[in-house]
C-alpha cells in the first residue's frame, strides 16, 4: 500500500501546497510493528525453534558454536508498504549471538555473529532441533509466541523538538515548511498510536531506535574520508548520515530474550533487499542500559 500517497492526498485536502507535503512525506517512514497482542495479522513467531530448509545446518559461528534463533517472519503475511521491497513469500529467520555481538570490536567482526536466512516458499523444511553449544550455556532460543503485525507511521525523533534545537542540516530539511506542525498532527491522526520504543515487539522498517550511536551514524563514521575540515564538516557529515539513512533500512529491531539490556538490530540496503541478498544484511547489536 502507498501510505505516502495517502498522506499527500490528505495534506492536499487540508490546503497544504503539494511541494511542501511531498518534502514532508520524504521524512515519514512506515514500519511494521509485530507483537504478542492479537491486534493485527499473524505474521511470524518470536522464539521457539525454527523450520530450516531440509539439509541445512543450524547457522553457527564455527563448529560447535551455534547462533541463537531469535524470530521468524512469514513474508506473505506481512503488510505491504510501497518502497519497502520485502519478499512476497517464504520466511525470514534471524539468528544472533547477542552477548558476543554486543562486545564485538568492529562492524566487520560482528557479522560473524549474526545471520539472516530467507527460506523460499517452495522449499522443503523440517523442524530443527537445537544443537549442542560446546562453548556457552546461553539458551539457543527463547519462549515461543506468535507475532501479530500492523503498520505504524514513524517520524524522525528530532522533528518533535524545538526548531532552535535542530542542527543546520535538519533545519535545511524542514526549510519552507510553514505547515510543519499541522503535518505532524496529520500523521498522528491518520496513524495514531505510534510507539517510539521497541519494547517487547519486533520492528521491521522505519527509523533505527538507538540509545547510543545509531547504525546509520556508525556507517557514516566508517566512511568519513573526503569530508572538508572546519565548520562545514558538521553539515557535510550530517548530510552523509542522511544519505546512509536513505540507502539503508532496518530489517529487524527487537529486544533479545533473557537479556534485559541488549537490542538486536539488522540493517540492509534497499537494493540488496529488493534483490533478496540477505547475506548483505548487517547486525548492529546494542547494549541499551
Amino acid at each position: 500500500m502507498d501510505y505516502h500517497h495517502e498522506f499527500r492526498q490528505a495534506a492536499t485536502e487540508l490546503g497544504v501546497p503539494e511541494d511542501e507535503s511531498a518534502r514532508f512525506a520524504d521524512l515519514i517512514r512506515f514500519r511494521i510493528r509485530a507483537g504478542e497482542q492479537p491486534d493485527g495479522i499473524r505474521a511470524g513467531q518470536f522464539g521457539g525453534l525454527p523450520h530450516l530448509p531440509a539439509g541445512m545446518s543450524w547457522p553457527s559461528v564455527s563448529p560447535g558454536a551455534p547462533l541463537a534463533f531469535m524470530a521468524s517472519l512469514d513474508c506473505a503475511a506481512l503488510p505491504r508498504i510501497a518502497g519497502f521491497a520485502l519478499p512476497e513469500a517464504g520466511s525470514l529467520l534471524f539468528f544472533l549471538a547477542p552477548t558476543a555481538a554486543v562486545e564485538s570490536c568492529s562492524i566487520a567482526d560482528e557479522q560473524k555473529l549474526a545471520r539472516v536466512v530467507h527460506v523460499p516458499a517452495d522449499a522443503e523444511t523440517v523442524a530443527a532441533e537445537a544443537p549442542v553449544d560446546e562453548f556457552d550455556d546461553e539458551p539457543l532460543f527463547g519462549p515461543e509466541h506468535d507475532l501479530f503485525a500492523r503498520v505504524e507511521a514513524n517520524l524522525p525523533d528530532w522533528l518533535d523538538g524545538a526548531e532552535d534545537g535542530r542542527s543546520d542540516f535538519q533545519k535545511h530539511l524542514t526549510r519552507d515548511m510553514p505547515h510543519c506542525a499541522e503535518l505532524i498532527a496529520l500523521v498522528q491522526r491518520l496513524w495514531p498510536g505510534e510507539k517510539t520504543w521497541i519494547g517487547e515487539d519486533f520492528l521491521v522498517g522505519g527509523y533505527s531506535i538507538s540509545a547510543q550511536n545509531s547504525p546509520e551514524t556508525q556507517l557514516a563514521e566508517d566512511d568519513e574520508t573526503g569530508l572538508p575540515p572546519g565548520p562545514e564538516r558538521l553539515y557535510r557529515w550530517a548530510e552523509a548520515e542522511h544519505r546512509v539513512m536513505r540507502e539503508w533500512v532496518p530489517l529487524a529491531q527487537f529486544s533479545v530474550p533473557n537479556e534485559e539490556y541488549i537490542k538486536g538490530r539488522f540493517l540492509i540496503r534497499h537494493e540488496d533487499l529488493a534483490a533478496g541478498r540477505f547475506d548483505k544484511a548487517l547486525s548492529f547489536c546494542e547494549f541499551a542500559e
